[in-house]
């Protein structure tokens, strides 16, 4: 689902004046499923701010649109490089929605 990628915006948003975030999975081209687990992995490029100096986030799947579609749980990301969560099947089929 190409949805997920679009899940990172908050940390896009929170990195856009000085460090870059890398998507590591899912790969370009792979797809999330609707009432599965979806496991998204990110790196920062090394430069400051890193991620270890921020603190909770908000998370939610967005279209390609900037729609918020799902709101997902909270996440520490100076604690974690990764998120596990469950699409929900009505986010639809890709991005452009």
């Amino acid at each position: 689902m190409a949805l997920v990628l679009a899940l990172f915006a908050f940390l896009q948003c929170m990195l856009s004046v000085h460090a870059t975030l890398y998507v590591v999975e899912p790969r370009a081209g792979a797809t999330c499923y609707g009432g599965q687990e979806c496991t998204v992995t990110w790196l920062d490029d090394g430069a400051t701010p890193l991620l270890t100096s921020y603190g909770m986030a908000q998370v939610g799947l967005y279209t390609g649109n900037q729609q918020l579609v799902q709101t997902i749980q909270p996440l520490d990301v100076s604690q974690s490089l990764s998120l596990t969560f469950t699409p929900i099947p009505e986010a639809g089929p890709n991005s452009d929605q």
